[in-house]
């Protein structure tokens, strides 16, 4: 199921929460829909409207679960667009459409449940690695409530020594 852990190795049967980006596989599709089925907002989503972004999200590598053991406790999921149009959206004036890497300079997060407090902060550090260079675009929403934050927008730089 697992690509590639992003964490060091677990012991097996651990309690440890290791982070990993999901294979494109029916089982990998049917945790993450499991999951999100019991997590607001997306619990009261209609299938065919949530599913084929998650389709995506596998099949593109644009992806990071938090898994304890063979439970998943997190999903992080995005897809790569323009900062110009993860602007608009983030602002509730676009709709998003994902675009080839090569034509993009920025990604969203379309999708992150975290059940775990300590989860939480690991999936977010890994969508930002995994997208270096781009600016990552997001919306913060709790209980199904879009909420305004002081940040929806963060850029990764490539080298370590540049900050934002």
């Amino acid at each position: 199921m697992a690509e590639e852990s992003l964490a060091e190795d677990v012991e097996p049967g651990s309690k440890a929460i290791v982070i990993v980006g999901l294979a494109p596989t029916f089982q990998a599709f049917g945790l993450v829909l499991d999951f999100l089925s019991e997590s607001d907002p997306f619990g009261s989503f209609e299938v065919s409207s949530l599913a084929p972004v998650i389709r995506r999200q596998l099949q593109d590598g644009h992806n990071l679960a938090a898994m304890q053991g063979d439970r998943m406790v997190g999903y992080a999921g995005w897809l790569h667009t323009t900062a110009e149009t993860g602007n608009e959206w983030s602002e509730n004036r676009a709709i998003l459409t994902p675009l080839p890497a090569d034509q993009s300079d920025a990604a969203a997060l379309t999708i992150f449940v975290s059940s775990d407090k300590s989860a939480t902060q690991r999936l977010i550090r890994g969508a930002r690695e995994t997208n270096k260079g781009r600016r990552v675009f997001f919306k913060r929403g709790y209980d199904g409530t879009l909420k305004k934050s002081r940040k929806s927008t963060v850029l990764n730089f490539s080298a370590p020594e540049q900050h934002q």
